[in-house]
Order: C-alpha cells, then sequence, then structure tokens
C-alpha cells in the first residue's frame, strides 16, 4: 500500500488540504499507524510553532508584511526589466585566440617533428625540398635522381611525407592546367 506523501499529511495536520484530498487521506491514515504517528509530529511541530510565535511583538500583521515582500519583489522584477535591454558582454573572444592557438600548436608539432627526425631523414627531406624550391637546381652525381621545374608563372605547392615521397603540384596562371608530380623514394 502506497502511503501519502509528506506534504499531502502536512496539509492535512494544518486543515489546508482540499476536500475530495482530504477524504482519501484521511481514509487512509485511519487504518496506517505509521502516517498517524506522522500526523501526529506534524500537529506536535504546528503547536510548537504557535507556542514561538507568541513571543513576537504584539500587533505585528502578517497580512501587511506579506502584502510588503510581495511589493518589493514587483518592484524588484520591474526594475530588472527597466535595466534588461542593455547587451551582455561575453567573456570569452575566441574568434582570434582559438585561431592562434592552433597555429601555435600547429608550429609547435611542426618543429617537434623536424627536431626528432632521424639525422639521415632530415637530411634527405631537406635536400629534397632545396631540389623543389630551387626550381631544378642539380642533383648529386652519386645517385639517380628527378628535378622537377614547375612553369615561371605558376605556383608551386610542395608536400613531403616522412617516407621520403615528394609532391609538387604546380598551376599555370595562363592556361589554369594543374600539374600533379609525385615521386616516391623506394629504399
Amino acid at each position: 500500500m502506497s502511503h501519502p506523501d509528506h506534504t499531502r499529511l502536512a496539509l492535512l495536520a494544518g486543515g489546508d488540504l482540499g476536500f475530495w484530498p482530504a477524504i482519501s487521506t484521511r481514509m487512509h491514515v485511519s487504518g496506517c499507524e505509521y502516517c498517524q504517528s506522522q500526523m501526529e509530529a506534524f500537529r506536535q511541530t504546528r503547536q510548537l510553532i504557535a507556542d514561538a510565535a507568541k513571543d513576537l511583538p504584539p500587533g505585528l500583521d502578517w497580512n501587511r508584511l506579506a502584502e510588503e515582500m510581495t511589493g518589493n519583489i514587483r518592484v524588484g522584477l520591474a526594475a530588472g526589466e527597466c535595466v534588461g535591454g542593455y547587451p551582455v558582454r561575453s567573456r570569452f573572444h575566441l574568434r582570434w585566440n582559438g585561431a592562434l592557438a592552433a597555429t601555435a600548436l600547429a608550429g609547435i608539432f611542426i618543429v617537434g617533428f623536424w627536431l626528432n627526425l632521424p639525422e639521415q631523414q632530415a637530411q634527405h627531406l631537406r635536400t629534397s625540398l632545396e631540389r623543389i624550391m630551387g626550381r631544378g637546381a642539380a642533383a648529386p652525381e652519386t645517385r639517380p635522381s628527378i628535378s622537377y621545374v614547375p612553369p615561371d608563372n605558376g605556383a608551386v605547392v610542395v608536400s613531403v611525407s616522412t617516407r621520403g615521397a615528394v609532391a609538387a603540384r604546380a598551376m599555370d596562371d595562363d592556361t589554369g592546367q594543374t600539374t600533379i608530380t609525385e615521386v616516391y623514394d623506394a629504399r
């Protein structure tokens, strides 16, 4: 059997529960010892509060105090509506901060990656970049190599992988033709 909640029992003990809920709650309380003890505890608490209220100053009008508090709340709400039209400044300015942080992290990653490469692989990447950026500089004669000479009026995008692959993409500004050259080191 489910018991009525404490709110319903407290309202019944104070005589403030509605007519129909009071009937069903009284029927339950009449047959339940636990709820009877709870009702008695609420009645004793109500009596203690009534006894403590006797110590308040004479002539204290609770209704007038309640009206005054309600009026103060309404004045505060109205004042809040008057002031409420100002824009709220955001404390977080992530417009440029996020891009700056991402750039700094990318820079740190690239420098850390470059510094942690084995010397032989780093030298190989440097040589590959110098050949491509030098626009067809001669390669060392000790090993077979390939050189790529892009058109003078085109933009070149070079990408180098850690496995020795170099890709150069050039776009001719006059024709719009894109040339993609990829070279892999098979060692």
